[in-house]
């Protein structure tokens, strides 16, 4: 708490300081962030509530090359579906949401956890292609390492390797049931059948682990560069057992862990289990399983070694400045082995009550521990990225740099990576913000795992300080640039072009391609230089920056290609071309009117936050506009569903009834004036009005007239896997047409909804007039307002 008084402090004052007040013990907010780079690394078809907006879908034949579907789960700042060190940074993140959900619920950070566990599980449940059989690893490390590219633009091949009965892997089969026996503590609760499936899977990944031991590289050679086991098996093994033995209670895995525990080997052997040296990792689970057991059982042999190992972490050797610091470990990644230090320990800790002194000793430790990460450290740098100005903004990640190379321009990363926990400094406290340097800027699934539980943990405890609102540059949640981009062709007269491609207003591309149709100018295509031909059919064809191009600045900087045509007879040159900002798999296309007549966003909407559906039409950010699934919340709040539309300043009538009664007023909510329904939860059937929620009246809940039998329509969506919607409300329009959302899921617009209202509107021309249907969100003097496109429209009377 000894920021508060800083913070209060510097509130009163009408100047700011630079970054040497980065510190900051706003862990919800971190916590935030931190699940924000998770859905960053998500792999696969991407949800429609993704908020990443330069993320796209990537990988999606993954595992076809063995004609199995493993599409989902995580990479990390490379392209390689690891999934031992992902089952291992699943695990905790699963244990910590089962062990601090009280964190996680004040942060409003429930729905997200759940969202990031589950996206990993899913995709460990499709690796389980039978009983004893696993796929381990997507990518193949060699071919993926020699590439510097975005994981939408792989164009190299990404074998899937499994382990069987034949050539088994306990540590990687036995981390991977421990992630699903702790996911299944995670979803008791709120979805008992999906729980179900994952203790399933998580028993007989278990058994497979136990009856055919080896390590995992055995059958997966390819990792063995990479992601060794050098702790060999036994640690998972035990490791598994425990967290079935506390999502089970079946005594049994007690006696598998006690073969290990128990077992009298020599010190010096690698099996040996007990008295570890060291903090927990991705390889090593000694620690964890200490603690854990001595959770689940309470007995003094447990406990002997969780409170060992504890003591020893808290009074470990630390930098000058306080971070938990190894000469070996802590060479490649510092700030990950600090929190993976201080993770156990917290796991002891939990089990300690509020009064004991050393209780409080390792919660100083702690805290200190995230502290240090947030900024109070002598290099005055939270080491979040977009938590702070001072935050890493060239961290070693290839989706996020923008560029095709890690030394190319520009040296800062070109997409914020939210809440990536970089690698940190040295036994000096000493850090270089260097793309280059993996010791120090290196991030993955692993360096955020432990660092994210502990978050939670130390909003549990009650020792959360929120920051000021953070309005700096850059800040949580992106905001659209409102830069235009430039195209001239530059025609020579004859048959060749050098067109110049530049951005304004501080649109920056990191990568760009333009797409051109010669098919009205009267002459076919010849060739093309100064960058990638990327594809070509017939007279269209799209060029992209090739290696070493420069990026688009947001300055009016030009960058230049060249392409030749063979004219036919007289020749017209092109008006206009789609030019695609960030490339052309997951970048942003503009429809550009050459030589200076300006561009539009073509097939997506332009709203005020990037993606537009993570905020409101005054650009408030919507706190559930990532979650992917709203309809399976375990009974949250409506205070969390932070869907605030304000149109005025002007207080508006409370959206209450003095005749009605509905279950809202007992929390705090009046009653809605009508009958729609916008979210149902355990507590009851809520509406919007005047944008606030208000309960939905009980006199709503009379026998309905009976409905004439609705006639079939259709949407485009039904394609993608989603359901029509059945009102005509439009919260989201992308590529693939215009999208609502009801009961909490994405479903499409009816083709039927698409004629617009004849008549003119009272709010032409300041707002457009909204499409028929359109749900009222609001009223004043004017008349009555709906929401479309995240922007404001009039209701025709």
């Amino acid at each position: 708490m000894k920021f508060q008084s800083v913070l209060k402090v510097l509130s009163g004052l009408v100047f700011t300081f630079p970054s040497v007040y980065a510190k900051s013990q706003d862990y919800a907010r971190h916590l935030e962030l931190s699940l924000l780079f998770y859905e960053a690394q998500r792999s696969g078809p991407l949800p429609a509530s993704n908020r990443i907006f330069w993320r796209k879908d990537s990988m999606t034949d993954a595992g076809a090359d063995n004609g199995v579907d493993l599409n989902g789960g995580y990479d990390a700042g490379d392209n390689v579906k690891f999934n031992f060190p992902q089952a291992g940074a699943l695990t905790l993140l699963a244990f910590s949401a089962y062990k601090w959900q009280e964190g996680y619920k004040e942060a409003e950070q429930w729905e997200y956890i759940k969202d990031a566990i589950k996206w990993g599980t899913d995709y460990f449940i499709k690796c389980h292609t039978g009983k004893n059989e696993l796929y381990g690893q997507v990518g193949n490390g060699s071919l993926d390492h020699g590439e510097w590219v975005a994981p939408e633009d792989m164009t190299y091949e990404h074998p899937s390797y499994k382990i069987d009965a034949s050539a088994p892997g306990s540590d990687l089969a036995a981390e991977t049931a421990a992630s699903l026996a702790a996911a299944y503590l995670v979803f008791k609760d709120d979805d008992p059948a999906y729980a179900a499936t994952c203790l399933k899977h998580a028993k007989e990944l278990y058994e497979f682990a136990d009856k055919y031991q080896d390590t995992y590289t055995t059958g997966i050679p390819d990792a063995q560069g990479y992601y060794r086991s050098y702790s060999g098996f036994k640690d998972e093994l035990v490791w598994g057992a425990a967290m079935l033995l506390l999502a089970t209670g079946d005594e049994s895995y007690r006696a598998k862990a006690d073969a290990i525990w128990d077992y009298p080997y020599n010190k010096h052997d690698p099996d040996y289990f007990l008295n570890s040296g060291g903090p927990i990792s991705w390889d090593d689970k000694k620690a964890c399983s200490y603690a854990l057991m001595y959770m689940v059982t309470g007995e003094d042999k447990y406990k002997e070694q969780a409170f060992n190992h504890s003591d020893l972490m808290v009074n470990y050797k630390t930098t000058p400045g306080g971070l938990w610091f190894d000469t070996n470990l802590s060479a490649w990644g510092s700030n990950r082995y600090a929190s993976n230090a201080a993770y156990t320990v917290a796991m002891v800790a939990s089990t300690m009550d509020a009064s004991d002194a050393k209780r409080k000793q390792y919660v100083k430790f702690i805290q200190k521990q995230i502290d240090y990460i947030q900024g109070d450290n002598p290099a005055k740098v939270d080491y979040v990225v977009g938590a702070d100005p001072s935050s890493p903004k060239s961290v070693h990640h290839r989706g996020s740099s923008g560029t095709m190379n890690a030394m190319a321009e520009p040296p800062f990363n070109v997409f914020p990576l939210y809440g990536a926990l970089a690698g940190g400094p040295d036994g000096n406290d000493k850090y270089t913000d260097d793309r280059t340097n993996y010791n120090s800027n290196e991030v993955a699934l692993d360096y955020n795992a432990a660092y994210t539980g502990l978050l939670a943990f130390l909003i549990q405890e009650g020792l959360n300080v929120p920051d000021p609102e953070q309005t700096w540059e850059g800040a949580w949640p992106p905001k659209e640039k409102d830069g235009e981009i430039n195209l001239k062709l530059n025609f020579n007269g004859s048959n060749e072009f050098t067109p110049t491609v530049s951005t304004t207003g501080g649109l920056t591309c990191g990568g760009w391609c333009v797409e051109m149709d010669l098919t009205s100018t009267g002459a076919t295509l010849d060739n093309v230089w100064g960058g990638e031909l990327l594809k070509q059919e017939g007279n269209k064809f799209v060029a992209c920056a090739g290696w070493g191009k420069g990026y688009l600045d947001g300055k009016g900087t030009e960058q230049n290609f060249y392409f030749r045509v063979k004219p036919n007879g007289s020749m017209k040159e092109p008006t206009e071309a789609f030019v695609y900002c960030n490339g052309y798999n997951r970048g942003d296309k503009y429809l550009v009117k050459v030589n200076g007549g300006g561009s539009e966003p073509y097939g997506w909407t332009k709203g005020i936050c990037k993606p537009a559906h993570i905020c409101d039409a005054n650009g408030n950010y919507i706190k559930d506009s990532g979650v992917i699934n709203k309809s399976t919340s375990g009974g949250s709040s409506p205070k969390t569903k932070t869907t605030t539309i304000k149109k005025t300043t002007t207080k508006a009538a409370e959206p209450t009834s003095p005749s009605s009664s509905c279950f809202a007023t007992k929390l705090g909510y009046g009653c809605c004036t009508g009958c729609e329904v916008n979210y149902t939860d355990d507590d009851g059937a809520w509406g919007i009005e005047n944008g606030n929620w208000c309960g939905i009246p009980d006199s709503c809940n009379k026998e309905p007239e009976p409905e004439p039998e609705p006639v079939k329509d259709e949407c485009f969506a039904t394609k993608l896997g989603y359901d029509c919607c059945s009102g005509c409300d439009v919260n989201y329009t992308d590529g693939d047409g215009a999208w609502g959302i009801e009961n909490g899921n994405w479903c499409g617009i009816k083709d039927s909804c698409s004629s617009t209202p004849s008549t003119k509107c009272f709010s032409e021309p300041d707002y457009p007039c909204c499409p028929s249907g359109t749900a009222t969100v609001y009223t004043d003097e004017s008349g009555a307002w709906g929401v479309i496109n995240n922007d404001w429209c009039g209701i025709s009377a």
